[in-house]
């Protein structure tokens, strides 16, 4: 199973944070769309992917629209929070 980042172009720390709650919620790997090509709009969540970390000030709107339309059709967790470690913590603590 993996976990996707959406936005941003550094993600050291919220893989981190990711890497943290990993063996909880059965993440193996995490991927990255950094959200600047116009193809990232296009883009297809895959099956596996079981967590989505949205960074709202490092990605556009559409973007999150498509992202969302496609995570809430595969009964997808999304997560979104600034570019933030702490803040992300504190809402993969909230996730089963």
């Amino acid at each position: 199973m993996q976990a996707l980042i959406v936005g941003a172009d550094r993600v050291e720390t919220i893989r981190a944070e990711i890497d943290r709650v990993a063996d909880r919620l059965g993440i193996r790997e995490v991927d990255h769309w950094p959200g600047r090509k116009a193809g990232d709009g296009r883009r297809q969540l895959s099956r596996r992917t079981r967590l989505v970390v949205f960074v709202c000030d490092r990605a556009s709107h559409m973007l999150m629209q498509h992202v969302r339309r496609q995570a809430r059709e595969l009964g997808v967790p999304m997560v979104f929070c600034r570019h933030s470690a702490t803040e992300l913590r504190a809402r993969l603590a909230g996730l089963n």
